[in-house]
């Protein structure tokens, strides 16, 4: 029997069939004889861990809310026209699932992002954080359940299949677009020929983006938490997937190869470099080439293995000559489906800037994928061609890519969570990878990297209690096995110059404190988590707190909203922020010979923000700890950039007196679903007429001194000029929300400092150039 509600089914088939004769676009084969979890350079597996190639067939091997497999080289085309898909699916036989929920599996196609990019529109699901602003029309699916009910957008046919029935089906999907709506056939086939179909007419703006394969719940299901795991569920395996017709674009192009980016540096006539693979078969090659280029002839001058858990080559090569600039790449022998290759990624290592008047510092904050690739992030920063890349934390938050996280309790947890985590890390990776592969970059893994809300690192102490549940975050510790955490510190910091001091803290974590110079300007690359106290090393002192709130809830010891209670009583000298190690580290390194220093880190020193009254997320906490610790900094002469806060501000530290203890500058979030703004209800000591009204001396909400000249506090100001790509106009609201990117101008030769602060879009120069965020830029000078 087929199943359909129109009547003009028929005629639409002949039309489309005539018009996809006119075209053809098959999809890339994918390689058999091959089991990994790779799919190829074609597709791209969201999330990472739940899908493999088996022996000729993909496979999803884990339930997840967002299972899908997006083609890469193939997308819907704007207009009118015509295509079909076809795959050969069945159900996976997989013991122990939690939920038995009905399970969708078959076609997702015209899936859009925040824009029609290949790369942005495999996050079309924006389920928090921008979604009501960012997405676009959602995308349509149409497939079998595993109950076997056919699905065509948000019609569901009635059990036309029994379960043993789905161990083999083939779907062909037949659509036709024109005039605002489309006519979309599916056929479902068994081996034996008995076919089943569904016909529905579904109004359309549009109907282009991306096309892809997904095995997913057959209804959408709210995370009760940002940090939550994605329950199990039945899977499916497809094979023979293909695409044809006029409405399908082609580019081979697009594909990512086994060599994803590279991230490097050079300091004190050390290389270290660092390449990121994509997960390979037992059976591939485990070493990687690092290339130069020489008088127009490569050699190669270090090999490396690949890490497994993390997939990284770390090349280490002394003696570099910093005054020259080279050009590498890293070569890797694989086998595609085309036979034995190599694939090959590179860029340039740049000379030190030792002869400049000015040195220039990028810094990035708190990255969200809803944005991905990140476009005009990278095209300005290209051409404003920074010295440094800083990524000062949260390079990835729980909910990247749509999917929870994989919890690591035990070491057979770790290389699936170590996959989790790798997938969300690649959206920042391989979307800025054409701006890190020709400068160096360095990185500070935060609170949410580590797959914490919040962290107070304790010395790299386990957090007691069950981690997964996270009831007892504010005791401090940390919450994954450390081999992950390992995993997500190498990643991110493994290319650094050598640890200052490489003995391990507690669970055997690595200490990765250190420097590294770009011509005459050194910075310092600290840890203000790693060593800090928690929240619960003073819950005796919270007492009187606790019965002004009639509770003691142990989760929410990290906020406090009470005005009347004297934060100051949660002070004690013996508390630690950045630990002796580092203060011994700041110390020495101030001694050096550079003309000029900064101090990079998470979070700024102090709480520039009226999220709550006190947060001890903030590092204005334990005062006593972090007085010791500005006072040793300003000795050095350095300024200090921070991320975390997700919006710009200029704030003048003061310990003893106001101003005694330098500058320090908060970088606006590249992508953050928390909005937070420096809006006090007090008037301002020491107000400059002309400055706006929140400027001035402050003390902030644990009683430190804080001099703010500059706050861009999202949603005070607005962005004249509309958008003109091809989003819509309401990205406008992420620009006025004050995300973006700060740029840190290092002169040299006047001893000056100034601090940029650039919007989401738009570009930062020529006849259409944006604003900087307000107040911004600022420069002052430092001795």
């Amino acid at each position: 029997m087929v199943i359909s509600f129109f009547r003009s089914t028929l005629a639409i088939l002949i039309l489309c069939l005539a018009t996809i004769g006119q075209s053809h676009a098959e999809l890339p084969r994918i390689q058999s004889g091959v089991t990994r979890t790779w799919i190829g350079p074609e597709y791209w597996a969201n999330p990472l861990m739940n899908w493999r190639l088996s022996e000729g067939r993909i496979e999803c091997s884990h339930g997840g809310w967002v299972n899908e497999l997006h083609s890469l080289t193939h997308q819907l085309k704007p207009g009118q026209g015509s295509f079909t898909m076809t795959v050969t699916t069945g159900l996976l036989d997989r013991q122990g699932l939690f939920s038995q929920a009905p399970v969708f599996a078959g076609f997702t196609f015209a899936a859009l992002g925040h824009r029609n990019d290949y790369r942005a529109n495999i996050l079309h699901d924006i389920a928090d954080g921008f979604g009501a602003v960012l997405q676009q029309e959602r995308p349509v699916r149409a497939g079998i359940t595993n109950d076997g009910r056919l699905v065509v957008g948000a019609k569901t046919s009635k059990n036309v299949f029994d379960r043993k029935d789905l161990s083999e089906i083939k779907l062909d999907l037949l659509v036709y677009y024109s005039e605002g709506f489309a006519k979309v056939q599916l056929t479902a086939t068994r081996p034996n020929g008995s076919a089943k179909s569904l016909s529905a007419s579904i109004d359309r703006d549009s109907l282009t983006g991306n096309i892809a394969l997904a095995c997913q719940p057959l209804e959408t299901i709210t995370r009760s938490r940002h940090d939550d795991s994605d329950p199990d569920h039945p899977t499916f395996w497809f094979s023979d997937w293909n695409a044809e017709g006029d409405k399908i674009v082609t580019n081979l192009g697009q594909t990512y190869d086994p060599i994803l980016w590279t991230q490097y540096t050079t300091s004190r006539g050390v290389l270290k470099l660092m390449a990121f693979f994509a997960p390979m078969e037992a059976s591939a090659s485990k070493t990687a080439q690092l290339q130069i280029k020489r008088f127009d002839r490569w050699s190669t001058i270090a090999e490396a293995e690949i890490e497994p858990l993390s997939l990284t080559a770390l090349f280490r090569v002394e003696h570099w000559n910093e005054s020259q600039d080279a050009e590498y790449r890293i070569a890797y022998d694989w086998r595609s489906t085309n036979g034995d290759t190599t694939a090959y990624w590179g860029g340039h290592i740049r000379k030190s800037p030792t002869g400049n008047s000015e040195v220039r510092l990028a810094g990035l904050s708190c990255s969200n994928s809803e944005i991905f690739p990140y476009g005009f992030f990278v095209s300005n920063l290209i051409e404003q061609d920074p010295d440094l890349v800083f990524f000062s934390g949260d390079q990835i938050y729980e909910p990247n890519g749509g999917y929870g996280i994989v919890f690591a309790r035990t070491d057979e947890d770790v290389p699936r969570a170590a996959l989790n985590y790798l997938g969300k890390f690649w959206y920042l990776g391989v979307g800025f990878r054409d701006l890190m592969k020709d400068r160096p970059t360095v990185m500070i893994p935060d609170d949410h990297d580590v797959y914490s809300n919040d962290l107070w690192g304790k010395s790299g102490l386990p957090m007691p209690g069950d981690g997964e549940a996270n009831t007892m975050r504010c005791f401090g510790g940390y919450r994954m096995h450390p081999t992950w955490v390992e995993v997500v510190e190498h990643t991110q910091m493994g290319h650094h110059p050598d640890p200052y001091d490489n003995t391990p803290v507690e669970q055997g974590l690595n200490a990765r404190y250190t420097s590294i110079d770009i011509g005459n300007v050194s910075f310092a690359l600290i840890n203000d988590r790693k060593f800090k106290s928690a929240p619960g090393d003073v819950i005796d002192a919270m007492e009187p707190l606790f019965a002004m709130r009639g509770e003691r809830n142990l989760p929410k010891l990290d906020t406090i909203n009470e005005k009347n209670f004297d934060t100051r009583k949660l002070d004690r000298n013996d508390l630690t922020l950045l630990g002796e190690r580092q203060l011994e580290f700041l110390q020495e390194w101030g001694q050096g010979p550079s003309k000029m220093r900064a101090v990079l880190s998470q979070s700024p020193y102090c709480q520039p923000h009226h999220l709550m009254v006190a947060d001890f997320d903030s590092n204005g906490w334990p005062q006593s700890a972090r007085d010791r610790a500005l006072k040793v900094i300003h000795k050095t002469g350095a300024v200090m950039v921070h991320g975390d806060l997700h919006f710009a501000t200029l704030v003048q530290q003061g310990t003893d007196d106001w101003e005694d203890a330098g500058w320090a500058f908060t970088l606006p979030a590249v992508s953050s679903q928390t909005h937070r703004a420096w809006r006090p209800d007090v008037e301002p000591r020491n107000h400059v007429p002309g400055m706006p009204d929140y400027t001035g001396r402050f003390f902030d909400g644990w009683g430190n001194k804080i001099t703010i000249w500059a706050a861009a506090n999202p949603f005070s100001f607005v962005i004249d000029e509309d958008y003109q790509g091809d989003g819509r106009p309401a990205l406008d609201y992420l620009r006025e929300s004050g995300l973006g990117y700060g740029i840190v101008r290092f002169n040299t030769h006047t001893n000056e400092v100034t601090f940029e602060s650039w919007p989401v879009f738009g570009n930062f120069k020529g006849p259409d150039r944006h604003q900087q965020h307000p107040g911004f830029p600022k420069t002052v000078r430092v001795e």
